[in-house]
């Protein structure tokens, strides 16, 4: 089936933030660049009950995108900002990087950030040749149906995340693509000072 995917390498993620770092005098406050690697990440494939759940937890890729038949893929990624930054620091910026690796698109797509709502699973599935139709979901495995398969559900299938679009970036050419906004830092300070929540970023494609 031809694609019309963004394809991302696992390899070629990195969350940068720039923190004014606390927990000193004020007069000894410094600010430093921090970049970051997920800690988990996965591709939710659009449910077709003829092949079954879908995942890629080990996989070499993610996807954001659809298929030439329309069907959707979401990559969703998570960090760990209360494991990488002090407590009490303030986040001055915030920017992710992604090589996209693989395109058929004759056009430049928009492609969104949302804050994940619920927290979510990384199994064993392991998608073989271009990754593009996922492969079975093992245990624990994000799916389009699932949090964690196959016992948790999203509460709304293909993910339950923000309305509120974190940031946005246009994607073309093959190459790396950067986004950054003021809610992306809004964002990671939250996570920061409330890890509870950090369920992290579902990147999609604007409908």
């Amino acid at each position: 089936m031809k694609t019309r995917l963004v394809t991302i390498p696992r390899s070629c993620l990195a969350l940068m933030l720039a923190v004014a770092l606390g927990g000193m005098a004020a007069n000894l406050a410094r600010a430093d660049f921090i970049d970051i690697n997920p800690v988990k990440d996965n591709t939710l494939y659009e449910y077709v009950p003829a092949d079954g759940d879908r995942s890629n937890g080990i996989g070499d890729h993610f996807f954001a995108g659809k298929t030439g038949m329309g069907f959707i893929r979401r990559g969703v990624l998570a960090f760990d900002i209360a494991g990488s930054v002090p407590p009490g620091s303030t986040i001055t910026s915030v920017s992710l990087t992604m090589h996209m690796s693989r395109t058929a698109l004759s056009n430049a797509r928009t492609v969104e950030l949302h804050r994940l709502l619920a927290d979510w699973g990384e199994g064993t599935s392991d998608a073989t040749a271009n990754e593009g139709q996922g492969a079975p979901a093992t245990a624990n495995d994000a799916t389009w149906r699932h949090r964690f398969y196959n016992t948790i559900f999203w509460t709304t299938q293909g993910g339950d995340f923000s309305g509120t679009v974190s940031a946005s970036q246009s994607v073309g050419d093959i190459g790396d693509y950067t986004w950054s906004s003021a809610q992306m830092t809004t964002d990671v300070q939250s996570w920061l000072d409330n890890p509870a929540i950090n369920f992290e970023k579902a990147p999609a494609p604007r409908a």
